[in-house]
């Protein structure tokens, strides 16, 4: 453990593992949702909706970056 702030080197490592593999997963639904936005096949939904899903999906690749940098700032 880390005596500065308590905490388990495994547990950080688990930790910043798990949010990089949900960013990749991101990465790629963004993409996804960029081509399916270029190609105009929305899969039922209109096009509006799927702005709003790469919106939501932009945002949420943020806030994971957000928690990873704040994460390892942290155990610093």
């Amino acid at each position: 453990m880390n005596e500065k702030n308590n905490i388990n080197p495994d547990t950080h490592w688990l930790a910043t593992d798990k949010i990089q593999a949900k960013l990749v997963n991101l990465m790629f639904s963004v993409e996804d949702t960029k081509k399916q936005l270029r190609t105009g096949i929305y899969g039922g939904v209109t096009k509006e909706e799927m702005e709003m899903v790469l919106d939501s999906e932009k945002r949420e690749k943020e806030i994971y970056e957000y928690i990873l940098d704040a994460l390892n700032a942290f155990a610093d």
